[in-house]
């Protein structure tokens, strides 16, 4: 596996539950990590568009079925053909913490992977 970054040059203040924000940013790694091929690319990008940090994580692997995008973040939903195990609750933390917030969020494949992304407004 191979990681990368790609990060503002300036900081950026946000304001969001920083434990519930680490929280977020974990699972979603956790999961990429699970899911990226052997020698595939992990990427965390954080970029600021107007008011907005917009966060992705990227992991160069199998595409998620476009009938099971939507499920993936139910509670307890597993993918049957997992290589790995788990609760299946995740992705529904991410979702229910950033729609606490009032985060817009999602998922979709790309090309050779899937990114998974949140945006957060800026402290200006």
């Amino acid at each position: 596996m191979n990681y990368s970054t790609e990060l503002p040059e300036d900081k950026v203040f946000v304001y969001t539950d920083k434990q519930r924000m680490e929280q977020v940013l974990g699972n979603l790694m956790i999961n990429a990590k699970k899911n990226v091929s052997a020698k595939g690319i992990l990427r965390l990008s954080l970029v600021q568009q107007d008011n907005m940090l917009h966060c992705s994580i990227y992991n160069q692997g199998a595409c998620i079925p476009p009938e099971q995008l939507p499920k993936i973040w139910e509670k307890f939903y597993r993918d049957k053909n997992a290589k790995y195990s788990g609760s299946g609750l995740g992705l529904a933390i991410v979702a229910q913490i950033l729609s606490m917030q009032n985060l817009e969020y999602g998922s979709e494949n790309l090309s050779d992977g899937v990114r998974f992304f949140f945006s957060v407004p800026v402290i200006k």
